[in-house]
């Protein structure tokens, strides 16, 4: 195959794959995330059948079984007025996330924009359905009437997208596994966890924007504090890998990936840069085509007629293209005062208020740092130790940066001192080496 679009053409900015955040209209409920998340996982969909429904039809159902009239108006108190329901096992939560044959009927685009996201970080993935639930009598004919209007769900109706950042893959699908096995945790914390990788992808993404010669990415250090803790402004891994770092890279996000947005192959599943750039590398290409139709591109986007950008000598080899074309992208939108300035400006603001908001704080001279709190915390090691009934410290922080998650010696040691209080922490010695982490799951 070709490696990039045949025909390049200068238009419009357009992005159209990898972040799931646009400039405007980012209105998420996460909710029906979890539900498109949920319904991906388990390879079930709910198609065009509603709550309202579902409650008549346990009623008709459960009238026949218990002849009790005043029971029924029980029932509605404990699962359905409450909304207890969605408490009660995680099919429950398909609810959140309707269907019309192919189509997903509820929740805005950016609901669906982030299922897209989810579901390309769970190719070839599914879970185990069904999910082991302990139920009583009456969860279990309720749980036996949803399954029964269950449709299977093939590819789904997202877009293909070659995972970006494929260690998170990794990580996001044993996380899953691991909620799956402790159903009632999944109920609390699917939607939390959800969050929690949704940053860490847009951070790892912005972060890796750079590196795309080498290869397939690695995790990228970014630290955080715990909310309790002070924010020194000494702190230099703090300082230089923490969110000013964060914030720099994140305002290449849309120059670059809408330059990589045309060089996608057109109805052809979508490709990260450092993909893009290993499959020019790897064409057979005699005539140099590839970097004749890069340099032709990169010509007439720097012209006068298109983004008067200042002169460049045509390149040599693929890899001073691809550094022209990121530099150019970068620099249309340069200068502070122009419209593109301001569209990208808003990319970044969205991009924190909707999906970073969580993990960022102001903390009075050292300006904004990212934060975890204990919530997340007590979440992240959960996860981290997983299938395991302890890990040792070093092995818990490095399933943390896998996840995109670093903190220096400092937070470590609150983040200790934070496990003795949880008392999930057991010392055989006063050196790292032997403190060991439990789960509280």
């Amino acid at each position: 195959m070709y490696p990039i679009a045949t025909n390049l053409k200068v238009g419009n900015n357009q992005l159209d794959s990898y972040l799931p955040i646009r400039n405007k209209n980012n209105n998420i409920d996460w909710q029906i995330v979890t539900g498109l998340v949920l319904s991906y996982a388990v390879k079930y969909k709910i198609d065009t059948y509603s709550l309202e429904q579902f409650r008549e039809d346990c009623r008709t159902h459960l009238q026949i079984l218990i002849d009790e009239p005043e029971f029924l108006s029980v029932l509605e108190r404990m699962y359905f007025s409450s909304q207890d329901i969605f408490h009660v096992s995680p099919l429950f939560l398909l609810f959140h996330a309707q269907f019309d044959g192919e189509k997903i009927s509820t929740g805005s685009t950016a609901d669906k924009r982030l299922g897209t996201l989810f579901a390309n970080l769970m190719r070839g993935f599914s879970l185990n359905n069904p999910i082991q639930d302990k139920l009583n009598f009456i969860e279990k004919e309720m749980l036996n009437k949803l399954n029964k209007k269950l449709i299977r769900l093939g590819e789904g109706p997202f877009a293909k997208e070659q995972p970006y950042l494929p260690y998170l893959v990794t990580c996001f699908q044993s996380d899953l596994e691991f909620l799956a096995e402790h159903p009632q945790y999944l109920l609390q914390e699917l939607t939390n966890t959800l969050r929690l990788y949704a940053f860490s992808w847009c951070a790892q993404l912005a972060l890796n924007l750079d590196n795309w010669q080498d290869g397939e990415p690695q995790s990228k250090s970014l630290f955080f504090i715990l909310d309790t803790e002070k924010a020194s402004s000494e702190r230099d891994k703090i300082k230089l890998f923490g969110y000013k770092w964060f914030a720099r890279q994140s305002e290449k996000l849309f120059p670059i990936l809408s330059a990589l947005e045309v060089l996608q192959v057109k109805g052809e599943e979508k490709r990260p840069l450092w993909q893009v750039y290993q499959d020019c590398l790897g064409y057979s290409d005699t005539s140099n085509r590839v970097l004749n139709e890069l340099n032709n591109y990169i010509q007439k986007f720097i012209s006068k007629e298109e983004r008067d950008l200042p002169e460049r000598d045509r390149a040599t080899n693929l890899e001073d293209a691809f550094k022209q074309l990121l530099s150019v992208a970068v620099e249309q939108f340069q200068g502070k005062k122009t419209e593109r300035a301001a569209v990208n400006r808003k990319y970044i603001n969205e991009l924190e208020s909707q999906i970073c908001t969580d993990f960022i704080q102001v903390r009075g001279r050292a300006g904004k740092v990212l934060v975890l709190n204990q919530d997340r915390l007590l979440l992240l090691t959960n996860l981290t130790v997983g299938k395991n009934k302890k890990l040792r410290l070093h092995e818990l922080l490095r399933g943390f940066e896998q996840r995109g998650f670093y903190l220096d010696n400092q937070s470590t040691q609150m983040l200790v001192a934070f496990y003795e209080r949880m008392g999930n922490v057991e010392r055989m010695s006063d050196s790292g080496d032997a403190v060991y982490v439990r789960k509280t799951v």
